[in-house]
């Protein structure tokens, strides 16, 4: 290593923020330390504890491209939770494939910030092998969790479709709730027969969801069960019935 970047290693540990991100910026690709600026970065992710200091490595180790991969998946399971967010972050903006088997196991992370980003992140790369994942986190206990989780399913569209339905027989009332939704915004005929096969619950709001979802598919194989929703116990469901079957023998005609 060059004296110059000894001197920025010492300068990473200064106590002045603005020392310690200008010696980050200065660890720009494309040098013979590049290695060693890489490492330098990705402890100042996990260690810093400003974040545009943060931020500043994060931006500089994108720029590294995939060659920061390997150092950052080393630290993906930090004793540290900020760390690992952070760790989860840098990945996703880099974007790189050799990372999703990393990012999916992070989606079950005990804290609920890394489990949010690895979500989140998931649904940007738009990796194909995160869709089990991501529908599993339709599970989550905490609400911001399971709604970027569907809102990272949205992007994939019809390739999530397969995973959805299998998903419509899970024992998570609020899984098969969402599965609805999605199904039913993705207008795939695959569905309509699962959906209506998942009619059969106790929980209201499923029934609600896949009424809902069967009438933004908009299949008249639905018109029968949906008809027989239009007594069902929960005024909400009957309402949704009645609109859902004019919408779906409108487009009979």
């Amino acid at each position: 290593m060059t004296n110059a970047f000894d001197s920025l290693q010492l300068q990473l540990q200064s106590s002045d923020v603005k020392q310690r991100s200008q010696a980050v910026l200065q660890l720009q690709p494309g040098t013979p330390n590049d290695d060693h600026a890489v490492a330098a970065l990705v402890r100042v992710v996990c260690d810093d504890n400003d974040l545009n200091v943060v931020e500043d490595a994060t931006w500089v180790l994108v720029r590294h491209g995939s060659n920061a991969t390997a150092a950052l998946l080393n630290e993906i399971s930090h004793a540290d939770a900020r760390a690992r967010h952070n760790v989860v972050h840098a990945l996703g903006k880099i974007a790189d494939a050799a990372a999703v088997p990393a990012l999916i196991s992070a989606t079950q992370d005990a804290e609920t910030s890394v489990r949010l980003k690895a979500v989140y992140v998931l649904g940007q790369i738009g990796d194909a092998r995160a869709i089990d994942a991501l529908v599993a986190r339709l599970a989550d206990p905490v609400q911001d969790v399971c709604w970027t989780a569907r809102e990272a399913l949205e992007r994939f569209g019809d390739k999530a479709v397969a995973q959805l339905i299998s998903a419509l027989a899970s024992e998570s009332a609020q899984v098969r709730e969402l599965c609805a939704n999605l199904l039913g915004e993705s207008g795939d005929a695959r569905a309509v027969e699962p959906l209506i096969a998942a009619l059969v619950t106790d929980d209201w709001h499923v029934r609600f969801a896949i009424v809902e979802a069967l009438g933004g598919i908009g299949d008249g194989r639905a018109v029968p069960a949906v008809e027989q929703l239009l007594t069902d116990s929960q005024p909400p469901v009957r309402a949704i019935a009645a609109a859902t079957l004019k919408t779906l023998k409108g487009r009979r005609q």
